[in-house]
């Protein structure tokens, strides 16, 4: 029997897969929670190898500036090669059998609600086709492009190592640029998936952004899409490994984290903004799927 692949939060990774030092401990523990940005050849000597097939819950951003870099992602194995950037998306299953000697760059590790910050723009944030499951994982670095993308991961280095805590206005616009300028390289990618489970679950999610607000069901968005919801289901599952409702879902959790942080809409409002006319049943829908209840989600933001 297959062992279950195991989807781990940033902490329980390093637990199962770093070899500990002070050094590191002491890096993570000021740290904003689940963001850290390393030189590869920082960590790469204390990482416990194999990684076995695992998700993270958190996006990595793998920059290779020396050597190569072997991870396999789904059923495709990848060798990054200098210029390039492997992107391993949350919730994509990745392994790796061993991390060579002379491979230099960068590791940026970050959850996706590092991304709804004061400057975050949700708008721009779909249009991050990248971080998602089912897309092509390497980017291809312009000889152009090359000290820009280099500078914003040494910018993130250096906040990330610096002595104070990290400033988390600052890590959120850096980052937020390092994924609009890879933005535009993705977008001149001819590897990109094509496939019609792709192109099915692309659109799918281009609806549920669009309709956000609606509190539609799958079956709405497969009507809107003219197939089945269960054919729907079946190729949401193939890109994501989650069920078109949980990607669903998933959006809706994106636009409702965006309104605690960025609006004075109390938590009444809020639900109604999002189509649920029972406020207690949109406190549950957010509590079940992020263990804190919304006003606890929105207190935790402003502490931070």
């Amino acid at each position: 029997m297959k062992s279950k692949i195991k989807t781990y939060n940033s902490e329980d990774f390093r637990n199962e897969y770093f070899n500990a030092s002070p050094e590191l401990e002491k890096l993570f523990k000021k740290s904003i929670e689940d963001f850290f940005c390393l030189q590869i050849e920082d960590v790469s000597e204390r990482v416990l190898k194999p990684i076995l097939p695992s998700r993270e819950e958190s996006h990595t951003l793998i920059f290779v500036t020396e050597g190569s870099y072997k991870t396999k992602i789904g059923f495709q194995e990848y060798t990054v090669k200098p210029d390039q950037i492997v992107v391993i998306q949350a919730g994509a299953v990745f392994s790796t059998e061993e991390i060579s000697t002379g491979v230099k760059g960068f590791a940026c590790h970050f959850h996706p609600d590092i991304l709804i910050g004061k400057f975050g723009n949700q708008a721009l944030l779909t249009d991050f086709e990248f971080l998602n499951v089912g897309n092509h994982p390497i980017i291809d670095l312009k000889k152009e492009a090359k000290p820009a993308i280099r500078n914003l991961f040494e910018r993130l280095c250096s906040e990330f190592k610096s002595y104070e805590r990290p400033n988390p206005t600052i890590v959120h616009a850096y980052l937020y640029t390092l994924l609009a300028e890879l933005k535009g390289l993705f977008g001149n990618n001819d590897l990109v998936n094509q496939g019609a489970s792709f192109q099915i679950t692309s659109r799918f999610r281009k609806l549920a952004y669009q309709n956000v607000k609606n509190n539609l069901k799958v079956a709405d968005f497969a009507e809107m899409m003219h197939i089945s919801p269960n054919h729907l289901n079946k190729s949401v599952k193939v890109i994501t490994s989650k069920s078109a409702s949980e990607v669903n879902d998933d959006i809706k959790l994106i636009e409702i984290k965006f309104l605690l942080y960025q609006s004075g809409l109390s938590i009444s409002e809020i639900s109604y903004e999002m189509g649920y006319s029972d406020a207690s049943y949109f406190t549950r829908f957010f509590k079940k799927r992020t263990n804190v209840a919304p006003s606890k989600f929105r207190e935790l933001i402003e502490k931070s």
